[in-house]
């Protein structure tokens, strides 16, 4: 099945999910939406999913002109409010799960580097609005230059699927929360999907521990780890090496192999990695293009800050952050869809003496599926509006530009940036 073919069933089975009282009764809080009320509960996750980052003035004028009064009623930003803080945030990461479901038990052809199936694991730090529930939840947290002022972060973590352009599994936590307890989660879903046969999974520094390589060991997780400079395993590389990490009888543990391997970069720095990957044809290149790979993880979180503007969160609740938390995972797996197949379309028509290649433009679907998705949802358009934005997106491109590196950031002096009483006006 072609990836925009999937995104319409993903849709299709959303929008039967969210139709279902029964479904939607699992994930109201008690003594809510029991009574038949103006603003029901459809309403509200209809709303939600429409929800710009603009006031919520401009949204409820904006909703009632784009979707009706009779899919939406005429109500104040009050009772919208107040109303979402009874709707459990399990539904939309039910929703986000029933997409990933569909996406893996449908998509024809996975993509692969040389044979095996890529996976990044990787955290961010999330703002997230100040309000006594954050702080409860999340944690205080106080700037450098002004104690008194106190602010909240949350630590986000996903397991991307690098060649597919797909986030299998997230979760949000407090900011201090350990990352490799999130890894080991993401790994524990990658087994329950059964997609983690003849596929590697690439960490960042900082997650390597002793006890991490032996999970991925033990479970067969073929993984690469970059590690930190000047410890025991990186002093005695140059090059390439296979150790071993010696067993404890305490803790019932035996000896494993590990291979640690030497990349020096373009400015002649040198970085280390660590695999237990000991095929002999991959080469110490190969494993630097590998690492490499990991790129398009760090890209899909500015997507979801820079593009889905995930920090601008509407409500500032911990239950508001987490339905948005999920609602943008799900809205950029679809967009991927949409892209994954309007580039496998530029690729066919394009000519192999063409000087540039091109992909669609994700700027453009994330804008179009934000206002096509809740339309569906109302039965105001029909699914077949997906493969009219598919046929758009092939024509909307943009040149790929091999190669492009970009300085990082000084992030030493870290200022706040989004603010609940600061909305954009369109």
């Amino acid at each position: 099945m072609e990836k925009h073919e999937i995104c319409k069933l993903i849709i299709q089975k959303i929008k039967q999910y969210i139709s279902s009282p029964d479904c939607l009764e699992a994930h109201r809080e008690k003594n809510h939406f029991i009574r038949k009320r103006k603003l029901s509960m459809l309403h509200l996750v209809t709303y939600l999913f429409y929800t710009t980052k603009a006031s919520m003035y401009q949204n409820l004028a904006a909703i009632s002109e784009d979707l009706s009064p009779d899919n939406f009623p005429s109500v104040s930003k009050q009772a919208v409010s107040k109303a979402r803080q009874h709707i459990k945030p399990q539904l939309f990461k039910e929703l986000f799960n029933l997409s990933v479901d569909l996406f893996y038990k449908n998509i024809r052809k996975r993509k692969t580097w040389h044979g095996y199936h890529i996976f990044a694991i990787d955290g961010s730090r999330l703002e997230v609005p100040n309000c006594k529930s954050n702080f409860e939840f999340f944690g205080e947290m106080f700037t450098v230059h002004d104690k008194n002022r106190k602010f909240s972060s949350g630590l986000s973590s996903v397991v991307y699927d690098v060649m597919d352009d797909y986030i299998v599994h997230a979760s949000l936590h407090k900011y201090l929360a350990s990352e490799r307890a999130a890894a080991l989660d993401h790994m524990k879903n990658l087994e329950a999907l059964g997609i983690y046969k003849d596929s590697i999974i690439i960490f960042d520094r900082g997650y390597y521990s002793e006890s991490m390589f032996r999970y991925c060991t033990d479970n067969n997780h073929y993984c690469l780890m970059r590690l930190k400079e000047k410890i025991k395993l990186t002093r005695a590389c140059h090059g390439e090496k296979v150790t071993t990490l010696a067993g404890d009888p305490k803790l019932k543990t035996c000896d494993i192999p590990i291979r640690v391997i030497e990349v020096i970069l373009d400015d002649g720095t040198a970085e280390y990695l660590a695999t237990n990957i000991f095929d002999e044809s991959i080469t110490v290149d190969m494993f630097r293009e590998l690492y490499f790979l990991r790129w398009p993880v760090e890209s899909k979180y500015y997507e979801l800050k820079e593009k889905f503007l995930l920090e601008e969160f509407n409500g500032k609740t911990t239950t508001a952050v987490f339905q948005e938390f999920y609602i943008n995972l799900l809205l950029t797996n679809l967009t991927a869809l949409i892209k994954g197949s309007a580039d496998n379309i530029i690729d066919t028509k394009m000519k192999n003496a063409t000087k540039h290649r091109y992909q669609a433009n994700r700027s453009f679907i994330i804008g179009r599926i934000k206002r096509i998705f809740p339309r569906i949802l109302c039965s105001l358009t029909d699914i077949s509006a997906i493969d009219d934005l598919t046929a758009t997106s092939v024509k909307v491109k943009s040149m790929i530009q091999p190669g492009r590196k970009c300085k990082r950031r000084n992030l030493k002096q870290i200022r706040r940036k989004h603010f609940p009483n600061l909305k954009t006006a369109f």
